[in-house]
């Protein structure tokens, strides 16, 4: 909508965006990639991804940039996040476009 990437990827929840990043590394390996993690997805929500994550061979990790979502910004939420190196930061929902372009230009905090 806003024209500001070549493609889009959806996962309805964590661990259907985790099985994504396995089988489809490549499509992930741009350091172009930003990555939206909502905090409070089903099944798996962003915290768990995270850990799970975190396990991966690095062969099948992104290369691109994390950003949590969420609708409330908690002060637990954030030193949580912050204690992950993979997040490069938090938008609060709902999403403004200058504040996701600012996001996906950030590099990976790896």
């Amino acid at each position: 909508e806003w024209n500001i990437c070549q493609s889009v990827h959806v996962a309805l929840d964590g661990r259907e965006a985790l099985t994504l990043i396995q089988q489809n590394p490549a499509i992930f390996k741009s350091p172009n990639s930003l990555i939206l993690l909502d905090i409070n997805m089903p099944v798996m929500n962003g915290f768990e991804f995270l850990q799970a994550y975190s396990l991966l061979e690095e062969n099948q990790k992104a290369d691109g940039v994390f950003v949590m979502l969420t609708t409330t910004l908690s002060e637990a939420y954030q030193q949580r996040a912050n204690s992950m190196s993979e997040i490069s930061g938090f938008i609060k929902k709902p999403v403004v476009q200058e504040e996701l372009l600012s996001k996906a230009h950030s590099s990976p905090r790896r």
